[in-house]
């Protein structure tokens, strides 16, 4: 993803980062953290956990309404359920960069 949208994406540890973050250029200090891990059970069961976490500063805070930034990370997961893992960070890539066809 990092390739592909090089304006919004970055992988602070590099491509084998657990956290990619979703920065919109115009908007410092706006980030979208998403990260993600893998559990495996004892009985060999593996279930991939992602986690969208907002880092929002007060000032942006007051320009926009509580519910959409507030429930962003229930809005991933849903998007995650409808389309899949990479549509679901596609679409949230979209909604950072503010562009429907980025």
């Amino acid at each position: 993803m990092q390739e592909k949208y090089p304006a919004v994406v970055s992988l602070p540890g590099g491509h084998s980062s657990e956290v990619m973050t979703l920065n919109h250029p115009e908007l410092p200090g706006c980030v979208l953290f998403l990260r993600w891990s893998v559990e495996v059970s004892r009985d060999g069961v593996v279930t991939p956990r992602f986690d969208l976490l907002t880092k929002i500063p007060e000032e942006a805070l007051q320009l926009f309404p509580s519910p959409p930034i507030g429930g962003a990370a229930e809005a991933f997961h849903s998007l995650r359920e409808l389309l899949g893992v990479e549509a679901a960070i596609e679409s949230m890539i979209r909604a950072v960069s503010l562009s429907p066809d980025l």
